[in-house]
């Protein structure tokens, strides 16, 4: 029997014949918070019924919801199954995509080199002296050789057609050499791509214009992937739990993401679908296989072996997006299971290889990817972070959006908290930076100690703690936490909190980070003394608070360098490959030169992520 989900908030209706309301949305193709993968534990997945509800409550329910919510029609989309027809509202949540697309170009430096051209031909009609066929009269009038040529049936069947349109006017398009397409008329002014950086939690596209390298228009949006987890392993585990089946879902849930992104930035700049010739990707390892439609079961376990590394390249039609059906699509070289394309692109859009000096890039997320560059050598490796910089498991943890807490500033001699809020709306959660802030003015107030426990209890300094700020500190059955914007001033009519279990999240994606760069230093055979540089990459590097990041050890202090923040550099690194053609030479170069470091099975990465763990000395 099959029942209908209709989600009023999102115009969209589904029928399903089992299931939760995690798996409708899923197959509306709605964004809905997953990351524990459907196992009831992070809260995330919340969502109103408005209709058809149950009259049952289960003990998932009454560990996030109070009262009022039950009774209102709250529940957890992962653990709510569909037995009858209901009406279901999902939590609008406005996203701060524009941090996603930042970019810090080198494009002033790049010759522009497209492998993309368009010529405007001007062919003789055929007659009975001249009874050249139509392909070959194009390659005739362009001076290509036919068997250097390897035409699509889909340009062979549109030339006949297309030339009498134009009236054997015509423009031709090739790609590095290849006659990829004809176009009726001059069209030469027209020559468009487009880049893709698939992130885990967000995804990001640029429609580029391929004469001037610039961006056009820009477009992100959360990787509709988030229901099957937060993290790669999550998707892993779902391709693994489906046997198999998963990954065509996996595959169709990014593809078709990839190209509505397209869509909506055609739409604003009114390009026409057909003038996009190539887009360039990148992403992990993980990320880069499901769009690929490879599985990536074996990077789960040891020794995380990936179904390739190499550059790959596909067409557009081949992966479903609706634009010119011969666009080439270019996925940028991995270099090993866990250190994708996207660390391929910060390595290209940074010229990290070419500095003169000791330099550090980091990409921090849910993996945080380290590459050390000196001496000739480049060395990279990923750290398991965790989900906290992006805001997952964390109590009112949430993605960088309007609503979500990002600055924290606590004044121990005045008793006061201040927060900064994205959109400037009540608070509903707070984000990676913000959860970085918080942890920083806990420990530099005094809230915490070095080992992140709350100062407050038998044999803990409490006079320390500034009265009015000890009111905010409270005792649960988890462990102390500390009231940021309390219920009166959210959005949501509850206290956002920062608790123990928070901040040991954050200490073990800090710990991880640092302890990674440490082991890359090592192997590179230098001390923090010869390192001139660490790049922060990415939209959480471009809006922490550098200071605070420095004060509970995501970072090494540097004694003769700066720390700096780069934006997208995965993104930029692929914009470069796709607009130069020895930008994309040249980036296939650096993944076979960079030197891949594993962590998992070293005993100095364990010693120095012990280390790492304590927040460090304040001065």
């Amino acid at each position: 029997m099959s029942y209908t989900v209709n989600f009023i908030s999102h115009g969209k209706a589904v029928e399903v014949t089992d299931g939760t309301i995690l798996d409708a949305a899923a197959k509306a193709g709605i964004a809905v918070e997953g990351n524990c993968g459907g196992k009831g534990s992070c809260g995330k997945c919340k969502v109103q019924i408005k209709e058809g509800q149950k009259g049952t409550v289960e003990k998932h329910d009454e560990k996030f919801f109070n009262e009022k919510d039950l009774r209102e029609g709250w529940v957890l989309s992962c653990k709510y199954k569909v037995e009858n027809d209901l009406v279901v509202e999902v939590p609008h949540q406005a996203d701060a995509f524009s941090r996603k697309t930042k970019l810090n170009s080198l494009l002033e430096n790049i010759q522009i080199s497209s492998l993309v051209e368009k010529v405007y031909l001007e062919l003789p009609k055929p007659s009975i002296a001249d009874q050249c066929a139509d392909y070959e009269r194009v390659l005739r009038a362009l001076n290509l050789e036919q068997e250097k040529q390897k035409p699509a049936n889909a340009l062979l069947r549109m030339i006949p057609k297309t030339l009498r349109e134009g009236r054997f006017k015509v423009t031709a398009v090739l790609n590095d050499g290849q006659l990829v397409w004809l176009e009726p008329g001059d069209t030469t002014a027209e020559k468009y791509g487009a880049v893709f950086d698939i992130g885990t939690t967000t995804v990001v596209c640029l429609l580029i214009n391929l004469f001037d390298g610039q961006i056009a228009a820009a477009a992100a949006e959360t990787n509709p992937q988030n229901v099957f987890g937060a993290d790669v392993i999550s998707r892993i585990n779902y391709i693994i739990e489906t046997k198999g089946a998963g990954l065509a879902t996996l595959q169709e849930k990014v593809a078709g993401c990839l190209n509505g992104l397209l869509q909506k930035t055609l739409e604003e700049t009114g390009v026409d679908k057909n003038r996009v010739y190539e887009c360039t990707v990148v992403g992990n390892t993980t990320m880069s296989q499901l769009f690929a439609g490879v599985d990536p079961t074996y990077l789960a376990p040891s020794p995380f072996i990936p179904g390739y590394v190499s550059a790959q390249t596909m067409t557009g039609a081949e992966v479903g997006f609706d634009v010119n059906p011969q666009c080439q699509i270019y996925l940028l070289p991995n270099i090993a299971g866990y250190v994708g394309s996207d660390t391929v692109g910060v390595i290209l859009g940074t010229h990290i290889h070419e500095r003169p000096q000791y330099s550090v890039a980091i990409d921090v997320g849910t993996n945080g990817e380290i590459v050390l560059s000196g001496n000739g050598r480049i060395l990279a490796c990923s750290t398991a972070a965790g989900p906290a910089f992006e805001g997952a498991q964390i109590k009112h943890g949430m993605r960088a959006a309007d609503g979500a807490i990002e600055e924290v500033f606590i004044d121990n001699e005045k008793g006061t908290v201040d927060i900064s809020i994205i959109g400037k709306k009540r608070a509903k959660g707070i984000c990676g930076s913000g959860i970085l802030d918080a942890v920083a003015q806990m420990y530099e107030s005094g809230i915490i100690d070095y080992r992140g426990s709350f100062n407050i209890g038998e044999n803990k300094p409490e006079a320390d703690i500034h009265p009015e700020l000890r009111k905010r500190i409270r005792h649960t059955e988890s462990g102390y936490e500390l009231v940021l914007c309390p219920q009166e001033q959210s959005a949501n009519g509850e206290d956002i909190v920062i608790c123990q279990k928070d901040v040991r999240e954050l200490q073990l994606g800090k710990g991880a980070i640092y302890a990674g760069i440490q082991v890359l230093m090592l192997e590179m055979g230098i001390k923090i003394e010869d390192v001139k540089e660490i790049m922060v990459a990415g939209a959480f590097g471009s809006y922490i608070r550098i200071s605070s990041a420095l004060l509970i050890g995501l970072f090494p202090h540097l004694p003769n360098g700066e720390i700096l923040s780069i934006g997208n550099a995965a993104s930029e690194g692929a914009r470069l490959a796709l607009v130069s053609r020895e930008e994309r030479t040249l980036c296939g170069d650096l993944a076979r030169k960079t030197e891949y470091v594993e962590l998992s099975a070293r005993m100095d990465f364990q010693d120095e992520f012990i280390m790492a763990l304590n927040l460090p000395a304040k001065n």
